[in-house]
């Protein structure tokens, strides 16, 4: 395949990559976890990336811990991997800024003193009246320790502290890394500030006041304005102008000190937004409280109807009347005490069911309250951790690697593409050598027998360590042939001729030679118009020493062709091995290990032949032969390597050396060249059939360099 085509085919490949294929991969988590210990001084021991679609936390750190959440919102909505990627490392950027300039010991501290009923790290000062107003009826629910209430509080000091800290964080980040760093937090500060509504949309959703303001402060810090555009005025933004300079300056300041005590200062400048909240939430709760003990009263007059009195019968024994008075007295008077003892207790009763149902009702108001203003509070702030407790994930060590994040993403897609366009082309590439086996015409008896093509996709590691031990034998063949082999290469590329006393065409670089041989001279390449067919025998008498052998020396034609672009195919052959009583039954296996159109596997194919079986010569060298006659070059040549004559099922002996002989006159009268190498006992019956193109091998490790120089020899002609 012609290098543009296979480029542009990987671009295509690249366009069908999809965040999960890509982020998920080691090779991703490797660049995130190499950007992670660049940006944290080495220091960053662990980090942690896990998918969560339906969280609303894009990252956060803990202790030495850092997380990202490939899955977020704020990154799936960006269209292109590469903006993605860009998300994903400003995301990184943000936590790994907070590891490095967050003090997480006293952002606890800070929560603990708040719900205890205390200021940390100080009581803040008032500036004003108003401001000294507001500290009074703050330390009111202080000294109480009024926990519901202090729980809104910290909820709104929490969000207040981490916006002033995102704010000093992604500045510092920005400014030390301008890179990918810097460039992935604005983007998401960007998408954060589109997803804002606006104040009037704000409004017209009846939020309380505290969150509206709350989410005016976070537009404010991550972008320094207020999406009121569509004219809308009010109050708060009148509060927010009294807060812009200390969020100004609390934003900017190097400790996190400075950061809470502005923090502290801010919840006293909207006191009156508090006590709103907290006057709705005790209206509430009164009003709950009213309205139960008539529900009671109903419910209890559905369970206990009343009950009509019966007057009491009169005795029909006789009576006197002091005797019925007395009794009638006595009833009378134990009735009144068991009514006045009765209601003293319901009373008292009463008085702390009201008190206690009240403190129930407002606590359950408060608590209301408080999950609707963690919903309201603005997502991009809510993301980024807070005070949550963070769930365990499986943690990646850090590498000591440092990354371009710009580059590395590239190269990881590239490589990715890459990989599918292999897979895929090997399929095709299968697929059409499979074609070209069924529409071969094999000779008689050779087309009965069962004939399967094997071409190898997957490289296994032992594959390649094989390989690797062929290459230090390969490169003491490749020394040997290099006097003759690299004139030879040279002559058959472009050259340029330099110091030539005669010539056309001036050298500029000599052009101050004092010899005189200032001219240059331009030599056309030379168009080889050749191709070559290497058939090795891979039957089960092949192995050991011999096996080696034939693989070096394949593996040595293979090399001299592709350097000198001469297309190359390498075929390796036996049969199952089995006796059969039918033709139809034997199955002939084709190992395809290069192909005219070559690629990077080839070797691993070649290094990886293994002998078993019989060797059916007719039919592989039909097939190889077959292939030679499909190409458009001029020259065919055919190198066979075998230690024998053939035997497999009803094939050997005279029998097979006719049908063989017959085959190669025939490839011969069509332009197919024959080199064929012995290597085993049976010499002179491979030479009674390939005749002078028979080459005896003595000595087995000179069988790579014997090949070559024959395949030189027929070049030069």
């Amino acid at each position: 395949m012609k290098k543009a085509l296979y480029r542009k085919r990987i671009c295509a490949e690249k366009e069908k990559l999809t965040p999960e294929k890509v982020f998920h991969t080691p090779q991703y988590r490797d660049l995130l976890t190499s950007i992670g210990h660049e940006i944290t001084g080495g220091k960053l021991t662990t980090l942690r990336l896990y998918d969560d679609k339906n969280s609303g936390i894009a990252g956060w750190n803990q202790g030495e811990t850092v997380a990202v959440n490939l899955g977020n919102q704020i990154t799936s909505s960006f269209l292109t991997l590469e903006l993605k990627s860009d998300s994903l490392i400003g995301i990184l950027g943000h936590e790994c800024g907070h590891y490095r300039y967050t003090d997480s010991a006293l952002r606890k501290r800070y929560a603990e003193h708040m719900l205890n009923g205390s200021w940390y790290p100080k009581e803040p000062v008032p500036e004003n009246a108003q401001e000294k107003e507001a500290l009074d009826a703050m330390n009111v629910y202080f000294e109480r320790k009024d926990k519901a209430i202090l729980s809104i509080f910290l909820q709104t000091a929490s969000y207040l502290s981490n916006l002033l800290n995102d704010m000093y964080i992604e500045e510092k980040m920005c400014a030390l890394f301008p890179g990918s760093i810097r460039r992935g937090i604005l983007m998401n500060r960007d998408r954060n500030v589109e997803w804002l509504p606006t104040l009037r949309e704000m409004l017209e959703t009846e939020k309380d006041r505290l969150s509206i303001l709350m989410n005016l402060c976070a537009q404010y810090a991550l972008s320094s304005r207020v999406n009121a555009w569509d004219g809308a005025d009010y109050e708060l933004i009148d509060t927010l102008k009294l807060l812009m300079p200390v969020i100004d300056e609390a934003g900017k300041a190097a400790d996190d000190m400075e950061r809470y005590l502005a923090t502290n200062h801010i919840l006293l400048m909207i006191w009156k937004y508090f006590a709103e909240i907290i006057d709705e939430i005790e209206k509430n709760s009164t009003e709950n409280e009213e309205q139960k003990p008539e529900q009671e009263e109903r419910e209890g007059q559905k369970e206990n109807p009343n009950e009509s009195e019966e007057e009491p019968e009169e005795e029909k024994q006789g009576n006197t009347g002091a005797q019925t008075e007395q009794n009638e007295d006595k009833i009378r008077k134990e009735d009144t005490e068991q009514e006045s003892e009765t209601e003293d207790k319901t009373e008292r009763n009463g008085e702390d069911q009201e008190t206690e149902g009240h403190e129930n009702g407002r606590t359950a108001e408060l608590q209301k309250f408080l999950q609707q203003l963690c919903e309201n509070l603005p997502k991009c702030v809510r993301e980024s951790g807070g005070f949550e407790d963070k769930q365990n994930e499986c943690g990646i060590p850090a590498s000591e690697t440092e990354a371009s994040s710009d580059n590395a993403l590239q190269k990881i897609l590239y490589e990715m593409a890459k990989e599918m366009l292999d897979e895929k082309i090997q399929k095709e590439i299968f697929e059409h050598l499979q074609k070209e086996l069924m529409e071969i015409p094999f000779e008689e008896g050779h087309d009965l027998v069962q004939k399967k093509l094997c071409r190898k996709t997957e490289i296994s590691d032992f594959l390649k360590l094989q390989t690797e031990k062929y290459e230090g034998q390969l490169k003491q063949v490749k020394k040997r042939l290099r006097l003759k082999l690299l004139p030879i290469l040279k002559n058959q590329k472009e050259r340029t001729e330099h110091k030539l006393f005669l010539g056309r065409r001036v050298d500029l670089r000599n052009i101050a030679a004092p010899s005189g041989a200032v001219f240059k001279k331009q030599q056309p390449g030379k168009n080889l118009d050749i191709c070559v067919a290497v058939l090795v025998d891979n039957s089960f008498s092949m192995c050991g020493e011999r096996m080696d052998h034939a693989i070096l020396a394949a593996l040595c034609l293979y090399d001299f062709c592709m350097e000198s672009e001469i297309p190359v195919l390498v075929c390796g052959h036996h049969t199952d091995g089995y006796r059969h009583e039918n033709l139809k039954d034997e199955k002939v296996y084709l190992h395809c290990c290069a192909d005219f159109e070559t690629d990077e596997k080839d070797r691993f194919r070649i290094a990886g032949m293994q002998p078993y079986g019989s060797n059916r010569d007719g039919t592989a060298l039909w097939y190889a032969g077959s292939r030679l006659l499909e190409r458009p070059e001029k020259q065919k040549l055919l190198f066979v390597i075998s230690d024998g004559a053939p035997n497999a099922n009803q094939y050997g002996g005279t029998g097979a050396k006719r049908d063989l002989q017959k085959i190669r006159k025939k490839l011969l009268q069509q332009g197919v060249f024959f080199q064929a190498a012995a290597i085993g006992s049976d010499k002179e019956a491979i030479q009674e059939i390939y005749e002078e193109s028979f080459l005896d091998i003595t000595d087995l490790e000179q069988l790579p360099a014997l090949l070559t120089k024959k395949l030189l020899r027929f070049i030069r002609r």
